[in-house]
């Protein structure tokens, strides 16, 4: 996975990767429902369907949550940090 071998090569912490992944969560949060409809050919949504943006923020929070236990770091990220 060349972004994760990147991170290798500048020597990124998980705290680190955490945070940048949380910059690119909130970026993406703005676009989310554009992404959402235009990508619904790999996703299950149907057309005209509206995701709650709660929803969709606590799948982002979720899971980058999820990944920081994954790396042995409760990294505590709160749904209202994407807001701001």
């Amino acid at each position: 996975m060349l972004c994760y071998g990147l991170a290798i090569l500048i020597k990124m912490t998980i705290g680190e990767e955490l945070q940048k992944l949380t910059e690119f969560a909130k970026d993406y949060r703005k676009e989310s429902q554009n992404s959402l409809e235009r990508n619904r050919h790999m996703n299950e949504i149907e057309e005209g369907e509206q995701v709650q943006q709660r929803i969709i923020d606590a799948v982002l929070t979720d899971f980058i949550n999820y990944v920081g236990v994954r790396h042995c770091c409760d990294y505590g990220l709160y749904t209202s940090y994407l807001k701001r």
